[in-house]
């Protein structure tokens, strides 16, 4: 009975988590948050950015000297040379060096200083391009939300229509039965009882497929339950910064345009690198090595271990200058490789960013055509509520055929199926034109 007890309170315990998060449906700034946290690509782009800081880090230890020590012990038997005579002997001696050096580059045609250069642009460039994976997560989130919101509300207006349809199913037939209405009329309005049953039945798979396709792009279990927030309550604020403006800071900004523009300025460097490899290099290097020797034969005849270490040091400084001067033609096919990187990089930049003006272009007049469509989306939602109103009054009255209460509902249903769609357009364009003038689709978190 006591373990049954404990079960059931570590049950309750890892299941309360759930509960809570059922209770409380997800807003479009939670699964934004979420779908960049849990996304795969925005974890590669973090590696590949841990990458460059650590090639950063390595190119400017490689400027730094290189210190190296060595330390070694011989012992020889039988015929040998005497390092004090250089003849040969056979006697039995023992030898015990220790070095230590140091060396470093002085002059390498600028390929170290442009190396360094270069990675720090790449570590640069890896920040940009983690940045536009999690606005491009973002964005993708954003998409996939609305369409589950979009079908939500959907499906609200196919069961109310459906529920007219019935009641009006159900007072034909009454009419019927008094004779003021023909059996083809009860019909038509079977019909289109029929048919708003099979519309809601496929608004309620569209919202199905919507709810897996976010939780794809949330990188959400498919099957944990996902509840979020369709009510949007919150109608979104006109812009009024001017179009010139938010250009200007969206390509000074824009993550895909800085990773382009880095890109352009990693492969220069390395055109510069490529070409300092033509030029000498100059190193310079530094040294300290002892030595202790005896002959075990007639130990009697050295000085003792302290004394040797003592009197046998030596030191050397060393500069050094390599000339290149033919190698097969390698310096010259790397540097016009890296011409071609480089060029191919700066075009690949211009065309990024006219591809972001065209998006800036392409969000703020859709922007302006979405509001505008929300604003004549309720005058013509309230026009088709007036009409479908008094064509239901004029059906009861038999004066109208089901086929004009038909139409006058499916033009209701479209009025509102289209204000829907043009008000969550709306929320996102304003959000995008939001974003392109600065302000994050998702808090910053440090990487």
């Amino acid at each position: 009975m006591k373990h049954c007890f404990s079960y059931l309170l570590v049950s309750i315990f890892l299941t309360l988590p759930d509960a809570l998060s059922a209770q409380q449906p997800m807003t479009l700034d939670d699964c934004m948050a979420y779908a960049v946290e849990h996304s795969t690509t925005v974890g590669q782009k973090r590696n590949v950015l841990g990458a460059a800081r650590t090639d950063y880090a390595q190119a400017i230890a490689s400027a730094l000297p290189s210190i190296s020590a060595s330390a070694g012990a011989t012992n020889n038997f039988g015929r040998s040379i005497d390092p004090e005579t250089n003849t040969y002997n056979n006697v039995q001696t023992f030898n015990n060096s220790y070095n230590i050096g140091a060396s470093m580059p002085v002059f390498a045609g600028l390929s170290t200083i442009n190396t360094i250069r270069a990675s720090k642009v790449a570590r640069a460039m890896g920040a940009a391009e983690l940045q536009a994976a999690r606005d491009e997560t973002a964005m993708q989130t954003m998409t996939a939300y609305m369409d589950v919101v979009y079908y939500t509300h959907a499906i609200r207006y196919a069961e109310q229509q459906l529920a007219e349809n019935r009641a009006m199913l159900a007072q034909a037939r009454k009419l019927f039965e008094l004779g003021r209405k023909s059996a083809a009329d009860v019909a038509e309005i079977e019909s289109q009882e029929a048919g708003s049953d099979y519309l809601l039945t496929t608004q309620q798979n569209n919202l199905e497929l919507a709810r897996i396709k976010l939780r794809e792009v949330m990188n959400y279990p498919q099957e944990r339950p996902l509840e979020i927030d369709t009510e949007l309550r919150i109608e979104a604020m006109p812009v009024d910064t001017p179009f010139e403006e938010l250009l200007d800071h969206a390509l000074a900004n824009d993550p895909k345009l800085r990773s382009a523009s880095a890109n352009t300025r990693y492969y220069k460097l390395n055109y510069a690198a490529a070409k300092g490899r033509y030029l000498p290099s100059v190193s310079l290097s530094g040294g300290f090595s002892t030595n202790y020797y005896i002959n075990l034969d007639n130990r009697s005849a050295y000085a003792g271990f302290g004394s040797q270490l003592r009197n046998n040091r030596g030191s050397y400084v060393q500069i050094s200058m390599s000339i290149p001067i033919f190698s097969g033609l390698d310096r010259r096919a790397a540097k016009r490789r890296a011409q071609y990187s480089w060029k191919n990089a700066a075009l690949e930049e211009t065309a990024m960013r006219r591809t972001v003006e065209s998006e800036v272009a392409q969000t703020y007049r859709q922007m302006i055509g979405y509001g505008k469509q929300f604003i004549q989306g309720q005058k013509k939602v309230r026009a088709a509520q007036l009409a479908y109103d008094g064509v239901a009054r004029k059906f009861e009255k038999g004066l109208v055929s089901a086929i004009d209460l038909q139409t006058a509902s499916s033009t209701l249903l479209q009025a509102q199926a289209d204000r829907l769609q043009s008000r969550l357009q709306y929320l996102i364009k304003i959000r995008m034109v939001e974003y392109y003038n600065g302000r994050p689709l998702v808090a910053a978190i440090g990487e």
